[in-house]
């Protein structure tokens, strides 16, 4: 369960939730109007945090458009927890070996709460993959997601699915979304499977990475056209995503008990 926000902390909820709200659209940027409507803020209050926020680095307003995108000190912040480089590292060479006996784009992501954030991508695929490293979903809003929800405990697991509907619907661009569909297709194949739920058009697949205790701490996932997701094709690639994820459980054990997730 998420910990519990301490009472008088709302300043500080909002200004996370800005920057959560920058990393989001990192490359497009933000309006000032749409990313106060998305935070649910005034303009006024987003203005006010967003000049302070840019003024300290933390955020950044591009010259030539005037919409706000994630500083250059966030980078530099991350710096400070390279556990997380290092997990992304050891993962690399299995990523590479999915995205080219697959031949579809291949996917690392981790778990974040109720989210999941894109750590890794390698690999290429003829239809249009929205997911790119860096890019944060709510848990049920992928098959990377679903993949991990499958692993949690089934009182938690209720707990995190309404959560997630939440968030979801909260969202005008999640809206019309298969997402429930989705996840009645993933607890019936015991993978995350997406076939065309989300893009028309599109598919995907994954498979979590866990702890020893089987509580999950990142995912494996591929996605092309959902034309070549062939009974035969997912069950290959299923063998081929499961194999891969024991082998970075097994061999980043040790890694993986240190990363933080929940």
């Amino acid at each position: 369960m998420p910990t519990r926000i301490p009472s008088g902390t709302q300043s500080i909820v909002r200004t996370v939730n800005l920057l959560r709200a920058l990393g989001e659209h990192r490359q497009i940027g933000w309006r000032l109007t749409d990313l106060a409507a998305h935070c649910n803020l005034t303009t006024s209050t987003t203005h006010r945090i967003m000049r302070c926020l840019t003024a300290m680095r933390l955020a950044r307003q591009r010259a030539h458009d005037k919409r706000y995108v994630p500083g250059p000190i966030l980078y530099e912040f991350s710096l400070t927890v390279p556990l997380y480089f290092q997990f992304q590292a050891a993962c690399s060479a299995s990523v590479a070996r999915i995205a080219a006996r697959t031949r579809w784009v291949t996917f690392l992501a981790l778990r974040s709460a109720d989210e999941t954030v894109c750590i890794d991508r390698q690999g290429s695929t003829s239809v249009s993959i929205m997911n790119d490293v860096g890019r944060r979903l709510p848990i049920m809003g992928s098959a990377l997601g679903l993949s991990m929800l499958l692993r949690l405990p089934r009182s938690e697991q209720q707990a995190v699915v309404a959560r997630s509907r939440k968030a979801l619907r909260s969202n005008p661009a999640h809206r019309g979304r298969a997402y429930d569909e989705m996840w009645r297709r993933s607890l019936r194949a015991g993978v995350g499977l997406n076939l065309g739920d989300i893009i028309p058009g599109g598919a995907s697949m994954a498979v979590a990475i866990v702890r020893d205790d089987g509580s999950p701490v990142a995912a494996l996932g591929v996605a092309g056209p959902r034309s070549e997701f062939s009974e035969s094709r997912i069950a290959a690639a299923r063998a081929i995503l499961e194999f891969e994820a024991a082998r970075i459980a097994r061999e980043q054990a040790e890694l993986i008990t240190q990363l933080g997730v929940g």
